[in-house]
């Protein structure tokens, strides 16, 4: 029986996907306190995912009117789930103790933990031809607060997966046009207290390749654009990511190592060399994946389960010369454990808990203050595959 997680559903795929997203994205861009921009120089014309969509309304068009052109064969899930977080802003303990004071500078907190619902539906189509097979599909992924409803969430992603019996490649575009961070003081601009937003645009590449019979390797690139609300334009930026993995499935249970390289990059966008919140970062990842087992020995065709753990250490270097980013380090730790059932062959519950920890070196006393926090999240969902 196979181990490979890479077997999951998409739904399962993409909620995992959901999350991992929001935290990098927490990470990627809570690294100001008092964001400043100089709204002289802010861009009118911002791009936007809305170019894609012809895309992705063609490809549904070619499913509907060329059926019958190859064998193909269309599956797809939705998935429903719900997530609850300690510190759904990522407070740090100093901005906890301005909280329970009632400080101004936190008056968009409603609640420093909240509840999150969220759906998922995918859609592919399998095409198979001669000793190929092509798989066009599309994600959609919505996600609503009970509290803090500005955390809603929109996501859509388009990929494109071929596979050979030792081989897969998959090209992905992902859009994500609404993440809320929390709010800042636009110091230099209106005064007041604005919402810290952005839009972004993913494209990746995933190949994988298995050399031998319990040996696999993935190769992972990346390309993120992101673009601020017009509050904090000066942060749009760029990011490039390289990196892959070696998974290897032992008799009861297989493990995945991984190295990723990451460049963010928004030197060509801000209007003072010193607020430069560009850096460098290393990334490692542990695997640990249980073979499936089954939750009643007597029923050998019943319901089975499947654990699994992981840990991630990143080390970002951040090449900013002014006082907020001059000689700082985070170091991000990550601690996931999650629970997969396969009840059916079509449905899937998946139980999910992760921590995250982010510790600052700086010379900053007042950014070590700020930035350091920590975090933990409990998830389920619910798939359905048909």
């Amino acid at each position: 029986m196979s181990i490979d997680s890479r077997d999951k559903t998409a739904t399962n795929e993409e909620l995992i996907e959901l999350v991992k997203t929001e935290v990098n994205n927490r990470e990627n861009n809570e690294d100001t306190s008092s964001p400043i921009v100089d709204k002289s120089k802010r861009r009118l014309t911002r791009l936007s995912g809305k170019a894609f969509r012809p895309i992705i309304l063609s490809f549904l068009l070619t499913i509907i009117v060329f059926p019958g052109l190859l064998r193909a064969q269309l599956t797809g899930s939705v998935s429903v789930g719900a997530r609850y977080s300690d510190n759904v802003f990522a407070l740090s303990d100093y901005d906890f103790e301005r909280l329970d004071q009632e400080h101004p500078d936190l008056d968009f907190v409603e609640t420093s933990d909240d509840l999150s619902m969220l759906a998922n539906v995918d859609l592919g189509y399998k095409i198979n031809y001669k000793w190929w097979r092509f798989t066009p599909s599309v994600s959609a992924t919505i996600s609503e607060n009970l509290q803090n409803k500005e955390k809603y969430r929109r996501d859509a992603l388009l990929r494109f997966r071929v596979d050979r019996y030792y081989w897969n490649f998959t090209a992905l575009y992902g859009y994500y046009p609404h993440t809320y961070v929390r709010n800042y003081t636009d110091s230099d601009g209106t005064g007041n207290s604005e919402k810290f937003v952005y839009a972004k645009d993913l494209f990746r590449g995933d190949l994988n390749i298995r050399p031998f019979t319990n040996t696999s390797i993935r190769l992972n690139g990346r390309y993120e654009t992101y673009r601020y609300n017009e509050f904090f334009t000066e942060f749009d930026s760029d990011a490039t990511t390289l990196g892959g993995s070696l998974r290897h499935n032992f008799p009861y249970f297989g493990v995945e190592a991984g190295y990723y390289y990451k460049v963010l990059e928004n030197s060509n966008t801000i209007t003072d060399p010193l607020d430069d919140s560009s850096y460098e970062s290393n990334e490692y990842e542990v695997i640990l994946l249980m073979k499936k087992m089954l939750l009643d020995n007597n029923k050998p065709r019943g319901a089975t389960w499947q654990p699994s753990v992981e840990l991630s250490y990143e080390e970002r270097f951040f090449q900013g010369s002014d006082d907020w980013y001059g000689g700082r380090i985070d170091k991000i730790y990550g601690l996931r454990g999650t629970l997969s059932f396969d009840l059916t062959k079509a449905m899937n519950l998946n139980l999910d808990y992760s921590h995250v920890n982010r510790n600052i070196e700086s010379p900053s006393a007042t950014v070590r203050r700020l930035k350091e926090y920590s975090e933990n999240r409990l998830s389920a969902s619910l798939s359905y595959k048909f």
